[in-house]
């Protein structure tokens, strides 16, 4: 069988070269065998697999989020970021929840959603969102929640308290430590 014109002449002369020149075969063997195994080598011979943790087994803390005045948002911003330090330390899954009211009974499906979710703490922030929590925890008794900036006599209720003033940097970052140890500690 006969090779096409375009690739016979240069197969054929490298061939002949190789016939008669022994050291250039070895040569040639050589220098493929090292660009092989520098391939490999390089390359890891693998492909590389994709990392992927399973969270699913991580404790849920989950804040449900009000749209309440300026001071509730303050301590909202600073229990968020103590519920995202409690997740950078591993072990944590942190999640927010928008209610879009305090209302007792419009925000109870808000905390159904929360409980159906597998949260295995609830957040909530400030005293308007006390009897809504309250109601909340008659209605899921297995159910733990913590208020922020607020207290209950409710058995499955702690409570935080905020700052005297939430408006000052240094409260802010003082109240994201308590929730995050609060957090951590209940993991």
């Amino acid at each position: 069988m006969r090779l096409p014109a375009l690739t016979a002449r240069p197969v054929h002369r490298f061939a002949g070269l190789v016939r008669g020149h022994p050291v250039i075969a070895a040569t040639t063997a050589a220098l493929l065998l090292a660009a092989v195994t520098l391939t490999v080598l390089l390359t890891g011979g693998q492909r590389a697999q994709p990392r992927a943790a399973n969270v699913s087994g991580n404790f849920r803390a989950c804040l449900l989020v009000t749209p309440a005045g300026a001071t509730d948002a303050r301590l909202s911003q600073a229990s968020w970021q103590g519920m995202q330090d409690a997740a950078q330390s591993g072990g944590v899954n942190a999640q927010r929840f928008p209610t879009p009211t305090i209302d007792t009974k419009a925000a109870l499906p808000y905390f159904n959603g929360a409980v159906q979710h597998h949260c295995e703490l609830i957040v909530t922030v400030g005293t308007g969102m006390k009897p809504a929590t309250e109601a909340a925890a008659r209605a899921n008794p297995h159910q733990n929640f913590v208020i922020i900036g607020a207290t209950s006599a409710r058995p499955h209720i702690a409570a935080i308290a905020a700052p005297d003033d939430p408006a000052k940097e240094q409260a802010g970052k003082e109240l994201a430590k308590k929730v995050s140890a609060f957090i951590t500690a209940r993991r």
